[in-house]
């Protein structure tokens, strides 16, 4: 019986062993990862196309590495969309749309970019319409308090430009349920002003090309280091 008792310790100690060396070895693998993209990030900031273009070597590194390394690929797009490596870039936003098919920002972003780039506004369309319906399924499983809240509905306000829906856009922004989301009057005024003064007064000429600038303010992020997010 003791020997038994001897026997299954043994194991559980090898087998715990194993799993933490495995988790060791899985984060120490995610920083090289990390660094190496904060690198790429580091070199590409300088601004010279040769240096730029060494960064997408690193990017391209990160990406064998790790496949499915989102920040990588956007990184990579921004660098490309700088140098106008325009096929590259449509190649790479490919990518970030397989590896994240229901992010309703890059589906609203790669619109942008097929009209502001290709002039192809029926495949703009398409993509404006796919981000609204994944828009509208993220507001029903989230709540006014959700952090995430405000900046997912300014996008949504964002994406009905695009659509032609101003009054829908117009009129979600003036509801008085959106004054009720933010709890303080000043809170729901501050939206409402950041709103019209960087969406409803801008043409959707002005938006469209706004947005389909991966580092022009669009929604989403310019090149940031993996460390950033820490």
């Amino acid at each position: 019986m003791k020997m038994k008792l001897h026997i299954y310790s043994f194991i559980t100690s090898c087998l715990l062993l194993l799993s933490c060396n495995s988790k060791a070895e899985k984060d120490n693998f995610n920083k090289q990862v990390r660094q190496l993209n904060d690198s790429a990030v580091a070199i590409g900031s300088l601004g010279d196309t040769a240096k730029i273009m060494v960064a997408i070597e690193l990017l391209n590194k990160v990406i064998a590495m790790k496949p499915d390394y989102y920040l990588a690929y956007w990184n990579k797009l921004t660098f490309q969309y700088r140098l106008g490596l325009m096929e590259d870039a449509f190649a790479t936003l490919k990518s970030m749309e397989q590896i994240n098919p229901e992010n309703p920002d890059l589906k609203t972003m790669i619109g942008a970019i097929l009209e502001q780039n290709k002039k192809d506004s029926i495949q703009a369309m398409t993509k404006y319409k796919e981000a609204d319906l994944l828009y509208r399924n993220i507001f029903d499983t989230i709540s006014p308090n959700c952090l995430s809240y405000q900046s997912t509905m300014i996008n949504y306000i964002l994406n009905l430009k695009l659509l032609g829906e101003n009054f829908d856009a117009d009129s979600i922004l003036h509801s008085p349920t959106q004054n009720d989301y933010y709890g303080k009057e000043e809170i729901y005024e501050a939206f409402k002003q950041f709103a019209e003064n960087n969406l409803m007064k801008k043409t959707r000429e002005e938006l469209v090309k706004m947005i389909s600038q991966p580092s022009g303010g669009g929604p989403e992020t310019p090149p940031i280091e993996s460390s950033l997010l820490n």
